[in-house]
């Protein structure tokens, strides 16, 4: 199995085609993760991941990803959903890209937190298939695996 690391980088310009979702990963009291889509593009795809948690979980959430300015603070860590993609032969993880804020305002309920990262994958099956591997245990998320079929990339033009 080959590893490598796929880098937070927004998809291509161009519109891509939906191939699989959603699917519920994880569905708690205190958590939900779902993969909402998979999008086929030429050269990859995209796949759009929803978090939410809520309570004691919400809580961590809020705690591993604030601002780290305060070179002093002894819990001064940072963590986030810990995503690994694997594709045909090769294996590894997907850094998160944010295209919006998810943060709420004071108006919103503050006993959840929500995150909608997307991630690229610059490549695409030719198996028709993934594993995808998230969890994010400081907020109480154990890793879950999940093999999704995709089928055959159908923004691929047949060579002519």
């Amino acid at each position: 199995m080959r590893r490598r690391r796929w880098p937070a980088a927004p998809p291509p310009a161009t519109e891509g085609i939906v191939v699989h979702g959603p699917v519920e990963l994880v569905t708690s009291r205190d958590l939900s993760l779902r993969l909402s889509e998979v999008v086929a593009h030429p050269t990859g795809m995209l796949l759009r991941v929803e978090l939410t948690a809520r309570g004691r979980s919400a809580d961590l959430a809020r705690h591993e990803t604030r601002p780290l300015d305060d070179p002093d603070d002894p819990s001064a860590r940072w963590s986030y959903l810990a995503v690994n993609v694997q594709v045909d032969d090769m294996e590894g993880v997907a850094d998160p890209r944010h295209p919006h804020s998810t943060s709420k305002s004071d108006a919103e309920d503050a006993s959840e937190y929500h995150s909608a990262p997307h991630y690229w994958i610059s490549d695409y099956p030719e198996s028709g298939t993934i594993t995808l591997t998230a969890g994010w245990k400081e907020i109480g998320l154990l890793p879950r695996t999940r093999t999704i079929t995709l089928g055959p990339n159908p923004s691929m033009r047949p060579a002519r």
